[in-house]
């Protein structure tokens, strides 16, 4: 995996990751799950066939879940894995908008006691608390896929700042 920190006026304003397969995606995901505390909200957004799934899976191996039991919960919405910290994990594919997502439990949702991970996170524009965590996933070419964190908040730029740092 290849990763390349961008510069901006802003230090730490993203981060992006190269990955040229899905275990590279999953070896990103597990060093970012490991980062992930009770409260946590990661926004992921891309392309179908991006990645987005595959980041999760890994993500939940480092927190410590198997991640051959986590699904895109794509026809369900939603599938909440139990452990320590409980994992919200969420496709809002189906969702129109959030109109649509004001009717889900937000309190349930974004709980300060589990970890949530949004899949389609743009359907959320607008109900997203101010400390989750923008992941933008995107087509390379056809086996590589560019991950972008964005620091939206301060919790990002922590995040941010280890991945820059561990990354080198």
């Amino acid at each position: 995996m290849t990763s390349r920190k961008r510069t901006s006026a802003q230090p730490d304003a993203s981060v992006e990751f190269v990955s040229g397969t899905a275990e590279e995606t999953h070896a990103f995901g597990e060093r970012l799950g490991r980062l992930l505390q009770a409260g946590d909200v990661l926004a992921l957004s891309g392309e179908l066939g991006s990645g987005k799934t595959t980041l999760i899976q890994g993500i939940a191996r480092g927190l410590g879940r198997d991640p051959t039991t986590i699904k895109s919960p794509t026809f369900v919405l939603l599938r909440e894995y139990p452990g320590a910290v409980p994992l919200i994990h969420i496709d809002g594919y189906r969702l129109d908008g959030a109109a649509a997502v004001s009717w889900l439990d937000l309190d349930l949702i974004f709980s300060p006691h589990k970890i949530t991970l949004i899949e389609w996170a743009e359907r959320f524009a607008g109900v997203l608390p101010d400390h989750h965590v923008d992941v933008r996933l995107s087509h390379v070419s056809a086996n590589r896929r560019r991950i972008s964190l964005i620091r939206s908040s301060a919790r990002a730029g922590e995040i941010l700042a280890y991945l820059s740092g561990s990354a080198s």
